[in-house]
């Protein structure tokens, strides 16, 4: 998904390596300061005098090729064979020399022309030239870490918005299958570390290698064959490193695991409060709490454990390979040989300045080595996250859109169930085999015992959930062949469970009609006896109701929810247990508001109080998933046994 951003990408690529040449460029520098300034000369004088030295070498390397071809002649065997040897290397290192000197010759007419002539003014030009290449260095850092954040960032915000279409887009039991507070952590906080992994990807894992090699390839020009040497421990760094990393993911996972059950519980805890303080459990809860922060704790300083471990092993290799290089370089200076172990390392022997440099280099590598020590885990946590996240994007919703929607027809609509069954859970069926129907401006009313099915059923229409068996059709479309926004549009739905946002009260009566006027949301407010109460607040209609409008008693949060479904106009209205907690006053005055309004709509009624059943045309009595009866209330009352208790039940409770 981050290789959409491919300019980016490829800007942040050039200006790594231009980071990476200017870091080495930087670390060049040592050898003009040992080679040249320290020993009180300038250019000029250096270039003479490696001229001079390249062209007495070269004189003695052809005068070396000429006695070796004449003991070539006359010699057999394998003497002969070494000779050849001797001869190639000799001729190789002639052509190397004379190389060297056209390259000085090439560049000395420029040398001379531009060089300063004085050693203090030369150490000021190098100096110079150290500070501008740092500038420009940090420049181009600068513009490399700028466009990997934009690719990172923009990474995450697609990755958040793909997550999100995709989540409203699932089952509504999906959803909490594994906790509100899990599902909250993989969009916020997995993909965070995806986003912090692309850009550790794209920003140190490509620039310090780059860095690194820039200082290889510097200490491969002074000695490349010291520079294998010093590299023999980087196979086993290498896999001890790919052992780490191993266990890195693993403690990555489980940490991302427990930091979601860390989140559900806060989530819970925090959102059901008043509970928690009615059973005085704040004991119990904060016990629960400190045992799964602890479990985090734990994982967290595994993960800390082994990026520790990475860098100490990263810093033990860049240890090893100086070290070793500075055994094997100083056994060459010091006793001026060209060879190791009897295996030839260099075609002269290496001047101090030589050798300084490529320390110089070998250290010039430490500094990226020791940056790369966190790339792993950083990487590593992204890869867990990914595997958290990515299965969302993925995931195909279990409720789909018809491939060939077909349009539902205006006004009135009329509603069918044919033989319907549902289970939440397979062999556990919740509705056998109901049949129903509700024509078309005409009104019913579900009641049962809780547990019966009747909220169920109700959810299936709006397709919240899809049929097992059977199916729905609303004027005679199945409610499967319908696209989903526009059955749901049709639909008014208002249930027990007030479900409101942290917004301003009217924000939440217009919610669903987003164009409509302040005039209309007050109209709704004044049809659901809730524009009273609204007026007396502080703020009035621009009054925030904080949480699930925690700042409201439960019968203004019912009263705002009737409003929103009466802003909405339906054509369908579902009303399941809409008025259960507003008081007896104003559900009159609500009722005579209902009596109104649906008329002409269809209307869905899921209630146990028998006032509210003198609203409808029909009543329809379910028991344990099925339909026992259906009829007008007088009808019930004299034929149905089951809805008669019901009714004594309720007067018992009214008394």
């Amino acid at each position: 998904m981050a290789l959409k951003y491919r300019w980016s990408i490829t800007g942040s690529v050039i200006c790594s390596a231009f980071v990476a040449l200017m870091w080495g460029a930087n670390l060049g520098t040592v050898y003009p300061f040992i080679e040249v300034v320290f020993d009180q000369k300038t250019i000029h004088d250096w270039v003479d005098t490696q001229v001079t030295d390249t062209t007495q070498a070269i004189d003695k390397i052809e005068s070396d090729i000429v006695l070796q071809k004449v003991n070539l002649e006359n010699a057999a065997g394998e003497t002969k064979t070494v000779l050849e040897r001797q001869l190639a290397l000799s001729q190789s290192n002639l052509e190397s020399k004379r190389s060297k000197r056209a390259t000085l010759q090439k560049y000395r007419p420029w040398i001379d022309r531009y060089a300063p002539n004085d050693p203090f003014r030369t150490l000021v030009v190098l100096i110079s030239f150290i500070f501008a290449g740092t500038v420009i260095r940090g420049l181009f850092l600068m513009g490399n870490m700028v466009l990997i954040a934009r690719v990172g960032q923009r990474t995450v915000l697609d990755i958040q918005n793909k997550v999100f279409d995709n989540v409203l887009n699932m089952e509504v039991s999906e959803l909490g299958v594994n906790g509100t507070g899990d599902l909250v952590s993989r969009i916020r906080g997995e993909t965070g570390a995806i986003g912090n992994a692309i850009i550790t990807l794209f920003g140190k894992t490509v620039r310090e290698p780059m860095k690194m090699s820039a200082c290889l390839l510097g200490a491969a020009l002074v000695n490349w064959r010291l520079l294998l040497f010093s590299l023999i421990v980087c196979p086993l760094a290498a896999f001890i490193m790919i052992k780490i990393a191993a266990m890195t993911k693993r403690a990555n996972r489980k940490a991302l695991e427990e930091s979601a059950r860390l989140l559900n519980r806060l989530y819970q805890a925090l959102m059901y409060l008043r509970v928690v303080k009615a059973f005085t459990m704040e004991a119990s809860e904060k016990q629960r709490f400190k045992v799964v922060a602890r479990d985090v704790y734990k994982k967290s300083l595994w993960i800390s454990f082994y990026g520790a471990l990475s860098r100490m092993n990263n810093e033990v290799l860049g240890v090893c390979m100086i070290s070793l290089s500075v055994l094997g370089g100083g056994y060459l200076v010091l006793n001026n040989e060209e060879h190791l172990f009897g295996i030839r390392m260099c075609s002269e022997p290496m001047s101090i300045s030589a050798i300084f440099v490529f320390y110089a280099f070998l250290i010039g590598i430490s500094d990226p080595l020791r940056k790369m020590a966190d790339v792993y885990n950083k990487i590593q946590g992204g890869v867990v996250a990914a595997d958290r996240v990515y299965p969302l994007i993925d995931k195909t919703p279990a409720i789909l859109e018809p491939p060939h929607p077909v349009p539902l027809p205006d006004g009135e609509l009329d509603i069918e169930f044919d033989n319907v069954g549902f289970s939440y859970v397979d062999d556990s069926p919740v509705l056998r085999g109901i049949s129903f129907s509700v024509p078309a401006g005409s009104s019913l009313a579900i009641v049962g015992h809780n547990g019966c099915g009747k909220s169920t059923a109700i959810n299936l229409l709006p397709r919240f959930f899809d049929v097992n068996d059977g199916s729905i059709r609303v004027s005679g479309i199945d409610v499967r062949d319908v696209k989903m926004s526009e059955l749901r549009q049709k639909i008014g739905y208002v249930t027990q469970l007030t479900m409101l946002f942290n917004e301003s009260i009217a924000d939440n009566i217009s919610y669903g009609s987003p164009n409509a006027s302040r005039t209309h949301v007050m109209a709704a407010a004044q049809k659901a006896h809730a524009d009273e109460f609204v007026r007396n607040l502080e703020r009035g209609y621009d009054s925030y109701i904080g949480e699930h409008g925690g700042l409201l008693s439960g019968g203004q949060r019912q009263r705002l929810s009737l409003a929103r479904a009466i802003m909405k106009d339906p054509e369908i209205l579902i009303l399941d247990e809409a008025t259960s907690q507003i008081d007896p006053e104003s559900e009159i005055l609500i009722h005579a508001t209902l009596r109104e309004f649906i008329k002409g709509r269809t209307t869905i009624i899921v209630t146990h109080r028998l006032s509210t059943l003198e609203l409808v045309d029909r009543i329809m009595v379910m028991k344990d998933g099925c339909v026992l009866d259906c009829g007008t209330h007088e009808q019930l009352l004299a034929r149905c046994p089951d809805y008669q208790r019901l009714r004594q039940v309720d007067l018992e409770g009214a008394a």
